[in-house]
């Protein structure tokens, strides 16, 4: 097994480069870190991971499961190379190399819906959303572009493994990609802060074949997606405020929806 020491080493200057999006989206990769999420890349899509790099102190708990990453390379390193590639305030010392591209997961029968953020900023709006779309049973999360990169380190903490479960994308031009789902047999609902838009309790949609558009934060959805969408949802409000956060919103509906 190889063994890294020092943080000035050329392959961990390259590794610490994946902290930028521009050369996430050069390499098609993302560094993740901790054990709970890599631990969920291992168990659920090992061939999506190229290097793992850990501390002496975990190797015993890593290596097992490692092995069901075939095409991975398991690196030793150093709490002085943690330090630099930790972006947290107290580092496990356990960091993977994640191929970014999106792979299709196996569905069931029935189809199941998406969530779509579209120019999405906050990435812990981002992350908590892609693990809500998890736990409500979507089939993935599209992000659009203009919005935050699903694979920021940010986003990827506050995904907590679920980007493993379901499938997380960014799509060019999210126009198009929602209208190929219409002509796929999906409805398009989208959300506004309006009250003469249909009440999520009045609406039940046809089946699981169905993408979910929530906007940006501050100016919602963008006006020409609006337009395309077959329904156009609220949230009721009863209180005073004068909407709600995006993700609250978002796991208000996706559950409605799940439900109904």
């Amino acid at each position: 097994m190889q063994k890294i020491e020092s943080p000035k080493n050329e392959q961990i200057k390259q590794i610490k480069k994946l902290q930028q999006k521009k050369y996430r989206q050069q390499q098609g990769r993302y560094l993740l870190e901790g054990w709970h999420s890599i631990k969920e890349a291992l168990n659920n899509q090992p061939e999506k991971i190229k290097l793992l790099l850990v501390e002496a102190d975990y190797l015993a708990t890593v290596a097992p499961l490692a092995e069901q990453a075939t095409g991975a390379q398991l690196i030793e390193i150093t709490p002085r190379v943690t330090e630099v590639l930790s972006e947290t305030v107290h580092p496990e010392g356990v960091f993977a190399v994640i191929d970014n591209q999106a792979t299709v997961v196996e569905q069931n029968d029935q189809p199941r819906p998406w969530l779509v953020l579209d120019r999405v900023q906050d990435p812990g709006n981002a992350g908590t959303m892609v693990r809500t779309a998890d736990a409500a049973g979507f089939a993935g999360v599209v992000f659009s572009e203009g919005g935050i990169d699903p694979w920021n380190s940010k986003v990827v903490r506050s995904m907590q493994g679920s980007q493993f479960h379901l499938q997380v994308l960014q799509v060019p031009d999210l126009k198009t990609w929602l209208l190929a789902q219409r002509t796929a047999g999906y409805q398009l609902l989208g959300t506004l802060v309006d009250p003469n838009a249909t009440d999520m309790r009045a609406f039940q949609p046809a089946s699981g074949a169905y993408a979910l558009v929530l906007g940006n934060e501050a100016h919602g959805m963008a006006p020409e997606l609006a337009a395309e969408m077959d329904v156009n949802l609220y949230v009721p409000i009863f209180g005073h405020a004068e909407s709600l956060n995006v993700a609250i919103a978002a796991a208000i509906l996706m559950y409605q929806l799940q439900l109904n």
